[in-house]
């Protein structure tokens, strides 16, 4: 009965955390019909998916810390309720600005529930379980944050744009059932919460995070995002100052002086950085230069996820019998390895040639990620595991945004400085047109390969020259990922291995 009862709570985690992910992606495909539907303007359109993506990395750390001092299972019920509410007034908002704040609920929900969920996966398994565990309750994960564009766009264009978000409310309510018979109330604690310090934390990490989302449009160079971002690096070393002289602080930045906990968020950090930007960028080079559509280029990357689906539960079992070590290490080299040989392959301009480089990516985060929060969080105390999650989360969307940021900075660059190069020296189109020329190179691809005529006068024989221009951006971007991973995968070398990996005692470690 035991054994039954610890699966069917990681089910019912499993099913509440997947409307966390499939949220995280599944408006991108209906913003258009929205856009249309509720006559948004393009900026209002691009919060959107801002507005969940900020809430929920400025909550996480306060989501987890609540779970610590009022019981992760209360916290769960409320996250897990904020998010359906949020969800039920998303699909019924008329106006673009109830739409957004309801996206901005959604976030704070998730950011409740997700570390309550997590912790309580940890709570129910034992040491040697908990990797297999993790790793069923990420593969499910991946699948659905892989395929919900696609479920976006079966609902949109079976339903309404609306159903993307009625989606939530039978699966919330389901795991709220089931949560309720499932898990025993935990006893009301009197730990204290650090209220105080809620404003600084969560004005820090707005200044932080976004001009990283907003660095595209504005400029790195910008006046906005140079002083968001000073202002930002300002209030979080007040932040740290603060929480570190507090008895019970709202953040506990101590966790980082854990070499294990370090480590393993140096690695989820690494991974969400590096995925992020090579799923975007690689879906707009399979548009721009090798010339599918958008429906297209989203099948094609299935194989950079649907390998994670099936890795991350072996990842979990070789963390159970090896420690965290083995499964890491894989994983990160097969990661940087994809990356740096399609940053290498690109030049083939063929999408054969990256498919086995997007299925060894794939594998190695299935290998690395779920070990990865498992050895994070068996380093820290029961009582800090909700805030340990909750930072874990934050540090993982933010360096999300950092990665979408910085790699498309380096595109930007790369491809907008070579463009106006060789629109010059070919001299067939006006200055003025050149931005016009940049944004119809996958319109233009895909003409000649219908034998169409060309947007925005390009003349067909530099095609093949807008094509290089475009994967020589990517390629810089993918290798700068690449880069990134191999730091993060060096100190996994500081993780122990199997000899130095073994069951605790006893103890608050173990499952209850």
């Amino acid at each position: 009965m035991g054994e039954r009862h610890r699966w069917w709570v990681l089910s019912v985690m499993t099913c509440a955390s997947s409307m966390v992910a499939i949220d995280a992606l599944v408006v991108l495909v209906a913003l258009p019909t929205i856009q249309r539907s509720l006559d948004v303007s393009t900026v209002a359109l691009q919060w959107v998916i801002n507005a969940y993506l900020l809430s929920f990395a400025c909550m996480s750390p306060i989501g987890g810390r609540v779970g610590d001092a009022f019981g992760h299972e209360r916290a769960f019920r409320f996250g897990t309720v904020l998010f359906v509410v949020a969800s039920v007034a998303a699909g019924l908002a008329q106006t673009d600005t109830l739409l957004i704040a309801a996206r901005a609920a959604q976030g704070a929900g998730a950011a409740i529930l997700r570390p309550a969920s997590q912790v309580l996966i940890i709570k129910e398994f034992g040491r040697r379980e908990r990797g297999q565990a993790m790793g069923i309750s990420s593969s499910v994960a991946t699948l659905l944050y892989g395929t919900a564009p696609l479920i976006g766009g079966v609902l949109t264009t079976a339903f309404s744009w609306r159903a993307i978000f009625f989606v939530n409310p039978p699966l919330g309510i389901g795991a709220l059932v089931l949560a309720r018979l499932l898990l025993t109330p935990e006893p009301r604690r009197r730990e204290r919460v650090d209220w105080t310090s809620i404003p600084l934390l969560i004005g820090a990490l707005v200044c932080l995070v976004l001009p990283l989302m907003q660095a595209r449009s504005w400029g790195w160079a910008s006046p906005a995002v140079l002083s968001l971002l000073a202002t930002g690096a300002v209030l979080m070393t007040l932040l740290v100052v603060r929480e570190r002289r507090r008895p019970e602080p709202l953040m506990h930045f101590e966790l980082f002086e854990n070499r294990e906990f370090a480590v393993a968020a140096g690695v989820i950090s690494a991974v969400r950085f590096a995925f992020v930007g090579f799923a975007v960028f690689g879906v707009v080079w399979l548009q721009d230069v090798v010339g599918m559509s958008p429906f297209e280029a989203g099948l094609a990357v299935l194989p950079l996820t649907l390998p994670t689906v099936v890795f991350a539960p072996l990842g979990g079992r070789l963390y159970d019998r090896l420690g965290p070590r083995v499964p890491l290490g894989a994983g990160m080299v097969l990661c940087v390895g994809a990356l740096a040989c399609s940053a290498v392959e690109l030049h083939r301009q063929h999408y054969g040639w990256l498919v086995p480089f997007y299925c060894a990516m794939g594998i190695g985060m299935g290998l690395c990620v779920s070990p990865a929060w498992i050895t994070a969080l068996n380093n820290t105390s029961m009582r800090m595991r909700g805030s340990a999650a909750g930072m874990l989360q934050t540090v993982r969307e933010v360096s999300a945004a950092l990665g979408l940021a910085v790699m498309g900075a380096i595109v930007a660059h790369l491809q907008g400085g070579r463009l106006v190069r060789i629109l010059r020296e070919d001299g067939r189109i006006a200055a003025g047109g050149f931005d016009r020329v940049e944004r119809s190179i996958g319109k233009a691809v895909a003409a000649t390969q219908q034998g169409s005529p060309l947007p925005a006068g390009i003349p067909a024989d530099l095609v093949p020259a807008l094509k290089a221009v475009v994967t020589g951006a990517v390629s810089a971007a993918f290798c700068v990922g690449a880069a990134v991973m191999f730091v993060a995968a060096s100190a996994v070398a500081l993780l122990p291995g199997k000899a130095e990996f073994s069951e605790p005692a006893g103890g608050e470690d173990d499952p209850a």
